[in-house]
């Protein structure tokens, strides 16, 4: 028989609330190393293959009957560790506490999220019932995303933030955009953190929309002027920290589908800007998207910022002002694509 994690709505308000904890991700020779969650001969496999590499590990892939592989400086480094599909179910068990129902909420969308900011997606057949995921079984492979530490990064997206807004009347916000990968969430962190008066500056009552769990990882300083909202969906978080929590910045990661656009348009309406992060690899390719483009046309963001690696612990910038991606959608719509294509991110 074979083992199905049903997604039927549960009652527990957070997963932390109902298991126990799982076991924490300890370092080794990399930073959230998860040595005591793997078999001794996963983790033998993973550490020899990381002989001689200095960069972070970023991810862990762990596959039914092929080998694992490391993200590392985003290179990927094949290693001569293999799971079974029972070690790897056994593996997931055990990072949700034993309690798989308690989860299964996001299971179903592809991932968990385990303490400090670790989410770890998760791949296998989906059962599905009108259209829509309600289990998921035969798992085939684990992707272990492990959070770094932000640093000195950050500084230029909280300047421009400021410099968007200051005296102006209507809310300038900032999609930051890259490819998977590039370290987007990383650097909302650190702008969260900066905003929040870790940059320096006057420290603006920032909140943080954490709907994955991954946000709130090296946010917890005690100077900060910061709010965090976990496990909310995008848009009713939005709203929350619109009209409840009376934010001057409201913080987001992966926006882009474009129902969620739809209700981030309708509930964004308080006057607060928006910092947001988006799967691209230019303007142009943005504006193709259905939902970025509904939100650029209700002129929610006053730049968009494109991220690169400098390989020195901080990023390129490729800072596109508001005017100059207007400039873009009127050369794709006299190029007859007034009607984007691509509804997510």
């Amino acid at each position: 028989m074979k083992t199905v994690y049903a997604t039927r709505p549960r009652r527990e308000s957070s997963p932390a609330l109902s298991v126990s904890k799982p076991q924490p991700f300890l370092p080794v020779s990399a930073p959230g190393f998860p040595t005591d969650l793997l078999p001794p001969r996963i983790t033998a496999a993973l550490l020899e293959a990381l002989r001689g590499e200095t960069g972070m590990v970023e991810e862990i892939r762990l596959r039914a009957g092929r080998r694992a592989s490391l993200t590392v400086g985003g290179r990927n480094i094949m290693t001569e560790a293999i799971l079974t599909e029972p070690e790897l179910s056994a593996l997931l068990t055990r990072m949700c506490g034993g309690s798989l129902y308690a989860y299964s909420q996001t299971i179903h969308e592809g991932y968990i999220t385990l303490p400090d900011g670790v989410r770890v997606g998760v791949a296998g057949r989906a059962v599905c019932e009108n259209r829509r995921v309600i289990g998921v079984c035969e798992i085939t492979g684990l992707c272990i995303r492990l959070p770094h530490r932000y640093g000195r990064m950050g500084g230029t997206v909280c300047r421009l933030l400021r410099s968007l807004n200051d005296g102006k009347s209507s809310p300038q916000g900032i999609l930051i955009y890259a490819p998977p990968g590039e370290g987007k969430t990383t650097l909302l962190r650190a702008v969260a953190a900066g905003l929040a008066g870790a940059d320096g500056g006057a420290p603006l009552r920032t909140v943080v929309v954490d709907t994955r769990g991954e946000l709130g990882f090296e946010t917890d300083g005690r100077g900060l002027c910061l709010d965090i909202l976990r496990g909310y969906p995008r848009a009713r978080g939005v709203e929350i920290a619109t009209r409840t929590l009376s934010a001057q910045v409201i913080i987001c990661d992966e926006i882009g589908d474009t129902e969620e656009a739809m209700a981030l348009i309708s509930t964004h309406h308080g006057g607060v800007p928006l910092v947001a992060t988006a799967h691209g690899g230019s303007v142009s390719e943005l504006l193709r998207k259905t939902g970025i483009r509904l939100l650029h046309e209700s002129r929610l963001f006053g730049a968009y910022v494109g991220i690169t690696r400098d390989g020195q612990g901080d990023f390129i910038y490729r800072i596109t002002r508001r005017d100059q991606a207007e400039s873009i959608a009127d050369e794709q719509d006299a190029d007859g694509m007034s009607l984007p294509v691509g509804g997510t991110a």
